[in-house]
């Protein structure tokens, strides 16, 4: 049995607590937050006890496995306390703030034998699961290009996850600029080297207090797959990935839940008529194929209500935590892998502009 515990109980540890609950071999002990009511609250509701500080956690009781849901800042010293306790360490997104403490946190990981790794939970959104398998199964041909579209109709300056996501350069939007990088880089491939990746940054707010509200990835892997990842704010609101392929696109789109094909196309001197038939045929397919996974989304709503239990397509971290259960026990693949973590911060770091570099 892995005795957990989870540090830092914002909305995150929700999920956490909820993957935990579901995952076998596997215990919620101990909760710890600085603000101590907010402990109390969640301990009581868990049934598990609370601390205020890792130090008291760590000296009380044994910890096999650390979740760190802090605030971005506090990753890289948290990690470390628990690895030198004896404790693998699950970090949430993003998993360092810098290079230096990236490489540290790894090193020393491996040299205590101890597992530390990071949430990369959205690209557990079935429709990205389905499309991957689609573009995996070679039915449509070689993978030539990658398209990440992450739009969102927040402003930076209005600090929903916290107060502290106003110290990053991109403020609110800094924060969540991750997971485009890590599904762009799941989807995609890794970059072929350091100087495959160009990263861009835009401003559109005219406020001098946030550095970014868009940014602008592209790099080409050593496949000669070319992926280019987009992420505004103050957009409506988008979270797509689109594949290129030799015969077809293939979309995965978030909101609806669906995934469309489209294999239809046209040369330089195609006629109007039989592409757009051609389109006007598939696009009735693929609204048959949406209206089918929201019937099935409500369906399954509807069974967890009969059985009072609780569904939500959005519970994309119960797949990572029963990953790296298993992979901690030595009988499974990890979640994410190591590559994946240092290439996501890597990009990351590189956008904030890494004064460790």
């Amino acid at each position: 049995m892995l005795n957990t515990a989870i540090v830092g109980l914002g909305n995150v540890a929700k999920w956490h607590h909820r993957a935990i609950d579901r995952t076998d071999g596997v215990t919620l002990t101990a909760v710890v937050d600085v603000d101590e009511s907010v402990a109390q609250r969640r301990a009581t509701a868990w049934d598990v006890t609370p601390y205020t500080d890792i130090e008291t956690l760590l000296a009380t009781e044994p910890v096999d496995w650390a979740h760190v849901c802090t605030p971005l800042a506090s990753h890289a010293d948290l990690a470390q306390q628990c690895l030198e306790a004896g404790a693998h360490v699950l970090l949430e997104k993003p998993m360092t703030a810098t290079r230096q403490e990236y490489e540290s946190l790894v090193d020393r990981a491996d040299q205590l034998d101890r597992r530390v790794t990071v949430v990369h939970n959205q690209v557990n959104y079935p429709p990205f699961v389905r499309a991957r398998r689609l573009v995996e199964s070679g039915r449509y041909g070689e993978l030539h290009g990658v398209s990440v579209r992450w739009l969102e109709n927040n402003d930076p300056r209005e600090p929903g996850r916290g107060e502290w996501v106003l110290d990053l350069p991109g403020g609110e939007f800094g924060e969540g600029i991750v997971h485009p990088i890590y599904v762009g880089l799941r989807m995609a491939g890794h970059p072929a080297n350091e100087e495959s990746v160009d990263v861009q940054r835009i401003n559109t707010t005219g406020d001098s207090t946030v550095e970014y509200d868009g940014i602008g990835v592209s790099y080409t892997t050593a496949d000669n797959v070319v992926c280019t990842i987009q992420h505004h704010s103050n957009v409506p609101g988008c979270r797509q990935v689109e594949y290129f392929l030799d015969e077809g696109r293939i979309v995965a789109d978030i909101p609806t839940q669906s995934v469309s094909v489209h294999p239809e196309g046209y040369d330089g001197y195609a006629t109007v008529d039989n592409p757009l038939l051609n389109a006007a045929w598939w696009s009735v397919r693929n609204a048959t194929t949406a209206v089918r996974s929201a019937i099935t989304i409500q369906f399954k709503h509807l069974l967890a209500d009969l059985r009072d239990e609780e569904f939500t397509v959005h519970d994309t971290h119960t797949p990572v935590i029963q990953q790296e259960a298993d992979a901690i026990r030595g009988t499974g693949d990890e979640p994410t892998s190591r590559a994946e973590a240092d290439w996501t911060n890597r990009i990351f770091t590189r956008i904030n502009g890494d004064p460790t570099t």
